[in-house]
């Protein structure tokens, strides 16, 4: 099951509407594309190290004694910018000053915006006469903790 980072800008309240959600998915554009998709969501450091590793895998393996260990190497490099270029993209907004408000544990991304509609509602200061939006039946709330990523680091050291 996927889960989504829910960040809201700086100096913004737990229900603003610019709240962003970041899914943890395999990315099949960065998979595809990783240096590109890196440069658009604006990770110029990894973006352009990634651009520069490509680069020296392909001249590498024009030596056909290299080209297994180059096609290895680009496979692993794509796989770990599809897989982890979303955690790089939540560490930088929360670079920036964005806030992490919640992490939902869910596929769809229609349904995390509804729970997070629903504990925003829930937690919202000095509206004790509006109800949360209410919620399909089939969307309990998971006893164990969602992480984010491969390498979970949020709140630990």
């Amino acid at each position: 099951m996927a889960s989504y980072l829910v960040l809201t800008p700086p100096a913004a309240l737990r229900n603003d509407e610019h709240a962003r959600f970041i899914a943890d998915k395999f990315s099949w554009i960065a998979f595809l594309f990783p240096a590109i998709w890196l440069l658009v969501k604006r990770q110029w450091i990894a973006g352009i190290t990634v651009a520069i590793l490509q680069s020296t895998v392909t001249i590498l393996t024009s030596e056909p004694r290299a080209m297994l260990a180059g096609l290895l190497v680009e496979l692993a490099l794509r796989l770990l910018v599809a897989l982890e270029g979303p955690a790089l993209v939540a560490r930088r907004l929360e670079s920036d000053g964005w806030t992490l408000q919640s992490v939902i544990a869910t596929d769809d991304l229609a349904l995390a915006e509804m729970i997070y509609d629903h504990e925003a509602a829930a937690h919202a200061p000095g509206d004790t006469g509006r109800q949360p939006p209410a919620l399909p039946q089939t969307t309990a709330k998971s006893e164990g903790r969602t992480a984010f990523g491969l390498f979970e680091n949020y709140g630990e050291r």
